[in-house]
């Protein structure tokens, strides 16, 4: 439950000071799509930001891999957050090669090594100077996706009460700070009728949102972050999925700590791993040349995933953009009558 804040976002606030006139209408195939989600289970909200985080990180490593201000924008944001790393698992299966994973994190991890020379100087290189590129992308299309749903519901609230699709509570809540007299009251009942029909996993996706795209599983990774392993569980979304499918690593990984958590152990060792594993990246890289003669062995083959281990850890804890991310707990406010 979240109370309505005193701040609004920016675009509802900037709406208010133009003439009716001039006020944005919502753009009718971004209505269409909207209500065409909400004839669908889960939530719709949910559904299309996950839409747009998969075309947008596909594209990314289709065609902007060797891009120059992709790569200047991602050296200040230190790669990306835990999330969409991790994502880059099935992003590069989409589009048929982990090659362009490779290129990307070794831009970023040789940056690392190159910044890094000592516990200090990596400590300041972890503090991104920009957001997550991904989150950024993302938090604007909510943004959009908010005003649209407030739009519809606001003529049609029976968008928010008669439809299939029912808004996780996260994004209820948002909607609530952005349209306060929306049946609030109704749907709360609405929800609590339907909710002893769901599974727990159905649950989890209407407690704590949208499922990361992917999870890693210590069980089948190469190498994982002992400090990871043993990091205490927080309370958001990320942690709350992890959670729901954590698995023991495999007996034969390889234990080498992350980037984050490499300054709470032998600073020199982890900078000799980060170094062979640079030299097991170029090697991949290399691979995909025509020129290439020889075979790649084990480790080189597996470089790109030790590189998304190596880069944002195991869990999202120690990474760059996690390290002194608040713990959010779902449910932890309350918001006043009526409101998610």
């Amino acid at each position: 439950m979240v109370r309505t804040p005193e701040h609004r976002p920016f675009v509802e606030r900037f709406r208010e000071f133009l003439p009716r006139s001039q006020r944005v209408s919502l753009d009718r195939y971004l209505a269409a799509t909207v209500r065409e989600t909400f004839a669908e289970p889960g939530c719709p909200l949910c559904r299309l930001l996950s839409q747009k985080e998969r075309r947008s990180l596909e594209s990314l490593l289709w065609e902007q891999v060797n891009d120059p201000m992709t790569a200047d924008r991602l050296a200040a944001a230190r790669g990306f957050c835990w999330e969409h790393t991790w994502a880059l698992v099935p992003a590069g299966a989409a589009v048929h090669s982990h090659f362009g994973v490779a290129i990307l994190l070794e831009r970023i991890l040789r940056d690392a090594y190159r910044s890094g020379t000592s516990s200090q100087a990596l400590e300041r290189w972890l503090a991104p100077e920009e957001p997550c590129p991904v989150c950024e992308w993302l938090a604007a299309a909510e943004e959009t996706l908010l005003w649209a749903t407030a739009e519809l519901a606001r003529h049609d609230p029976g968008l928010l009460l008669q439809q299939p699709g029912i808004l996780c509570q996260p994004h209820a809540a948002a909607l609530a700070r952005l349209a306060p007299a929306l049946p609030w009251a109704e749907w709360e009942m609405r929800v609590a009728r339907e909710r002893p029909r769901w599974s727990h996993l159905e649950r989890l996706t209407h407690e704590a949102g949208r499922r990361p795209w992917h999870l890693p599983q210590p069980a089948t990774l190469p190498e994982c972050c002992p400090h990871c392993l043993d990091a205490p569980p927080r309370r958001d979304r990320c942690w709350d999925w992890f959670m729901h499918q954590r698995e023991a690593h495999a007996e034969g990984a390889a234990l080498e700590p992350c980037l984050g958590h490499g300054l709470e152990s032998d600073f020199l060792r982890s900078r000799a791993a980060l170094a062979e594993l640079l030299d097991d990246l170029a090697a991949f890289i290399a691979a995909a040349d025509y020129r290439f003669r020889g075979e790649l062995t084990p480790g080189q083959r597996s470089s790109w995933l030790r590189a998304i281990a190596r880069l944002a850890g195991t869990v999202p804890a120690a990474g760059a953009h996690e390290r002194n991310r608040p713990s959010s707990v779902v449910g932890s406010a309350h918001a006043p009558e009526g409101q998610p």
